[in-house]
């Protein structure tokens, strides 16, 4: 088995995948990539084929597999992905084959993050907690599919789930270098 340099985070918006991610980059001396290009389908308050379009989704797609492929030929990295990526098969291939972590958030945790600041959605929703839920139900399904480690956000410790994480990532044949 082939020692890995880079560990992905998937998850849904609010489930703080910059932030971890960003952290364990410190803490490995590596570099941070944000690859969360679309953000949160509940700022817009519609999902990606609503605002998009079906072709727009699957140009979209490509374009984050195109990035996820770029990434693997880059070393020492820990990426923070768009909370879409693995809608594409393509992708989840990619993503099994490297350590994924698939970090968890309950929707009413996620929101509350989400609700931090000047976030709402932009155009009208009349229940954000069920947009929200069934939205994420079937991507939290997928990240599962593709997550080498899972770990719940929900108590915020980043510090602590650095650690878990890097921990986790070494035990599984992960190098730090």
């Amino acid at each position: 088995m082939t020692k890995q340099n880079r560990i992905f985070i998937v998850g849904r918006s609010g489930a703080g995948k910059g932030l971890l991610a960003q952290a364990i980059a410190k803490e490995l001396d590596w570099k941070f990539i944000n690859a969360d290009i679309f953000g949160c389908l509940g700022h817009v308050g519609r999902e990606a084929d609503q605002v998009i379009g079906a072709e727009g989704v699957e140009k979209f797609n490509r374009c984050l597999v195109d990035i996820l492929k770029n990434q693997q030929t880059q070393q020492n990295i820990v990426i923070a992905t768009d909370e879409n990526i693995v809608c594409s098969e393509a992708a989840r291939d990619i993503l099994k084959s490297e350590f994924t972590v698939h970090l968890t958030v309950q929707t009413a945790i996620q929101l509350d993050r989400l609700s931090e600041g000047d976030y709402r959605p932009l155009l009208p929703v009349e229940d954000l907690a069920s947009f929200m839920d069934r939205a994420s139900a079937e991507q939290d399904q997928l990240c599962s599919e593709v997550a080498t480690f899972t770990l719940s956000s929900d108590d915020g410790q980043i510090e602590e789930h650095t650690q878990t994480v890097i921990n986790a990532f070494k035990q599984h044949g992960g190098k730090n270098e």
